[in-house]
């Protein structure tokens, strides 16, 4: 069992360039101001005079300017709870600690806040638990992505995010005032990153509190379902009205490729393109079914996308879960995992049944627990994906439900998505000596 931690969550900003000071200053004046770009970063000194300005120019909703300053962030020791909440943030770059390939099993994991007596012994009681089954499935052979699927959603995580000012202001506020709210450990980490950023940029994110329109929360569901199978799967809820026609607008408006229509070769040409800007106006929306927590990750971290995502205590709620092909293949290891998703179901019910918190309960969720969530790709981020998502590279479960995507949208328009497909179709696969050997047809 790996070493317990109470409430040690920290997130701390480890890079903060100074002299970003000036350039957000100098974007504040060069609007108002004669004089070229260099010449007003020259008067802009970085100093009190220039957080004056900033402030501001801030107050009256010009806050781009902001945007020039950016922090390099250490989330350390925190709970996967919270790397889900933060890895939302759709204009910041994250590197987390894989799961697939690092070895958790020594870990530990985040205890919220206010538990005690029974219902601390009975947390404690059903984690350790987890972390033991974790153990066992490896040491029957099944591997430690596959494995990972039995931890808690209270898991230690520790990650490096990458933000500027303007998105960090924003994030801080759904901490304090947003959708984090009512979470403890979330809530402590938003006053950790508020204090820092006060020390540079003093009282600016407390006027963005007194202004914060608000954010209406997902349901908390609390009613426990009994654990059981299911499979992943994508249903395409919507698309352009007339994709063929639309591309073809678009191509003809552009005038970038020739020929007519949709013909093979100006598609390709299209596709190999390294701008295809005619593809971002066809928008696209997926129900995606029965996708675990650990699989989730894989779509939130997509940038240029719109998810819908409940919260996670919905998985938990909803009672189904993954099983790997390499748990099913070891009966001893099956009986294991499945033993362990009735066994934290059965905790969950006893935790809030003593009066356990919804917020607090969300930590019971395993990385195998699904859920659905809405998503929103246009068809030049399709393209993005489905090179990243159906290589044989990609983990299994993504590879499957994203198999099932591009099924859906080859039904939808085949002159364009029968073409899509992982990047060894495009060109020379990008995983060096980790290629599997077997590429895809090429288009």
């Amino acid at each position: 069992m790996g070493v317990t931690v109470v409430n040690n969550s920290k997130a701390v900003i480890v890079v903060g360039n100074p002299d970003a000071l000036r350039v957000a200053a100098s974007s504040a004046r060069i609007s108002t101001q004669q004089g070229t770009a260099l010449e007003i970063f020259d008067r802009s000194l970085g100093d009190e005079k220039d957080l004056k300005l900033i402030d501001k120019v801030l107050s009256s909703g010009h806050k781009s300017v902001i945007e020039h300053q950016t922090f390099g962030i250490a989330f350390n020791d925190v709970s996967v709870l919270v790397e889900q909440f933060v890895i939302e943030a759709r204009l910041a770059s994250y590197t987390v600690k894989s799961r697939r390939y690092v070895d958790f099993a020594g870990a530990g994991y985040v205890v919220p806040e206010g538990l005690e007596g029974e219902t601390r012994a009975l947390y404690d009681a059903a984690m350790s638990a987890c972390f033991a089954d974790y153990e066992k499935l490896m040491a029957l052979g099944v591997p430690k992505e596959d494995a990972r699927f039995v931890l808690p959603y209270c898991l230690r995580s520790n990650f490096f995010m990458t933000v500027n000012a303007r998105e960090l202001i924003a994030l801080v506020c759904a901490m304090l005032a947003g959708r984090g709210k009512g979470f403890a450990e979330i809530e402590a980490l938003g006053v950790q990153l508020k204090r820092q950023f006060d020390a540079r940029f003093p009282g600016v994110i407390d006027k963005e509190l007194a202004r914060y329109p608000g954010c209406k929360s997902m349901p908390l569901i609390t009613d426990i379902q009994s654990p059981r199978e299911a499979a992943g799967d994508a249903a395409l809820l919507s698309g352009p009205a007339n994709a063929r026609a639309m591309l073809e607008e678009a191509l003809a408006f552009s005038g970038r490729f020739d020929g007519e229509g949709l013909e093979h070769d100006r598609l390709k040409a299209l596709l190999m393109d390294a701008r295809p800007r005619e593809l971002e106006l066809l928008g696209y929306v997926f129900r995606v079914q029965n996708i675990s927590l650990a699989c989730l990750t894989h779509f939130a971290r997509h940038r240029i996308d719109s998810p819908v995502i409940p919260a996670v205590i919905t998985a938990l709620a909803g009672g189904r879960y993954v099983v790997p092909e390499t748990v099913k293949a070891i009966p001893e290891a099956e009986a294991i995992f499945r033993r362990a998703f009735e066994a934290q179901a059965d905790s969950a019910r006893r935790a809030l049944a003593l009066g356990m918190s919804p917020e607090n309960a969300s930590y019971f969720a395993m990385s195998g627990h699904q859920l659905d969530i809405l998503l929103g790709m246009n068809a030049r981020e399709l393209m993005h994906f489905m090179k990243l998502r159906t290589c044989s590279r990609a983990q299994w479960e993504i590879r499957g439900v994203a198999g099932h995507m591009l099924e859906r949208l080859r039904e939808a328009f085949p002159e364009l998505f029968s073409m899509y497909g992982a990047s060894c179709r495009f060109g020379p696969c990008p995983e060096g000596r980790m290629s599997c050997g077997r590429p895809q047809a090429r288009i």
